[in-house]
C-alpha cells in the first residue's frame, strides 16, 4: 500500500492523519511519524503497518501516563489502572510501563518513601493506615516496610497527640472516661498501635480537670432532667442516672454531684 497524503490534525497538532488511496487509514504521533519516516508515496507492508500502529498505541499510552503523572507521583498499579480505563490492551500497557521505568518515571520504592513522608507531614494518619493505603496502590510488602521506617516513633506520637487533641475539641460534652475510650478507639482506627493510642490519649487529657467534668456533668444532668420530668420521681431518677452512666460518668461522681447540688427527686412533680 502507498501513502497518498499526510495531514496534521487541527485539534491536536502533534498527531497526523495518514491516507492511502486518498482515504484515511490511521493517525500517528509526530514522533512515530519521524521514527518510521512516513511521507507521501511511501510504500508500507502489512507488517510495517502493524508495527507502526503498535508503536503509536504505546506512544499514546506514554502521553496519557505522563499527563497523569504531571499532577503527582503515581505507583505502577495506579498507572496501569489509568491506562486500562483508557481501553489500552494489557500487553500495550506493559510496554508503556517498561518505557516509563526506563525513563525514570516509575519507581515504586521511591513512590512509597515519598508517600509516607507526605502523609506524615500533612496528615495525622497512623502507620497502619498508611500501610493499608500503600497496599491498595500495589506497593509490595518489602517496599512498604522500608518506607514506613521513615515514620519515626517520635513523629508517630506527635501526630497521634495532634489527632487526639482534635477529637477532644469536638467532644467537649463527654465524660473523661468515655472520652478516653473514644480517643483510643479512633486512634487505633486511624492506624496507631494500642499502646501508642493509650499514651497519646493520656497526654491529650492531661489538662482535663475534675472541674471540667463537673461542669459537663451538670449540663448533661439538666438536659436529662428536662427530658425525664414527665416520669414519676423514681423513674426520673433511674432513667437520668442510667443515661449518665452510659455517657461515661461514674456512679460515685453522679451521686456526689446530686448531693452537693441538693437534687431531691422525691420533690419532682409529674
Amino acid at each position: 500500500m502507498k501513502i497518498t497524503s499526510i495531514s496534521q490534525q487541527q485539534k491536536n497538532k502533534e498527531r497526523y492523519n495518514v491516507f492511502v488511496a486518498e482515504k484515511y487509514l490511521f493517525s500517528v504521533d509526530e514522533v512515530v511519524l519521524a521514527k518510521y519516516q512516513l511521507f507521501k508515496d511511501r510504500e508500507l507492508t502489512d507488517e510495517e503497518l502493524a508495527e507502526i500502529q503498535e508503536e503509536d498505541a504505546i506512544r499514546r499510552g506514554l502521553n496519557k501516563a505522563i499527563q497523569y503523572l504531571a499532577h503527582r507521583v503515581r505507583s505502577e498499579k495506579e498507572i496501569r489502572t489509568h491506562l486500562a480505563k483508557a481501553e489500552m490492551e494489557p500487553d500495550e500497557i506493559s510496554l508503556v510501563i517498561k518505557r516509563l521505568a526506563e525513563m525514570k518515571y516509575i519507581n515504586d520504592l521511591e513512590f512509597a518513601h515519598l508517600y509516607v513522608r507526605t502523609q506524615v507531614n500533612t496528615t495525622t494518619k497512623g502507620p497502619r493506615q498508611i500501610e493499608r493505603e500503600l497496599v491498595t496502590k500495589g506497593i509490595i510488602r518489602d517496599y512498604i516496610e522500608e518506607a514506613l521506617a521513615d515514620f519515626k516513633d517520635d513523629d508517630q506520637l506527635e501526630n497521634a497527640i495532634k489527632l487526639a487533641a482534635k477529637i477532644v475539641n469536638r467532644s467537649r460534652k463527654s465524660a473523661k472516661r468515655q472520652l478516653q475510650q473514644k480517643l483510643v478507639t479512633e486512634l487505633i482506627q486511624k492506624g496507631y498501635t494500642t499502646d501508642l493510642a493509650k499514651e497519646a490519649s493520656a497526654i491529650a487529657l492531661e489538662d482535663f480537670s475534675e472541674e471540667q467534668e463537673q461542669d459537663i456533668l451538670g449540663e448533661q444532668l439538666e438536659k436529662l432532667l428536662r427530658k425525664n420530668r414527665r416520669y414519676g420521681p423514681g423513674k426520673c431518677r433511674q432513667k437520668t442516672i442510667t443515661s449518665l452512666l452510659q455517657k461515661g460518668f461514674s456512679y460515685d461522681i453522679i451521686q456526689d454531684y446530686m448531693r452537693e447540688n441538693e437534687l431531691d427527686f422525691e420533690e419532682e412533680k409529674d
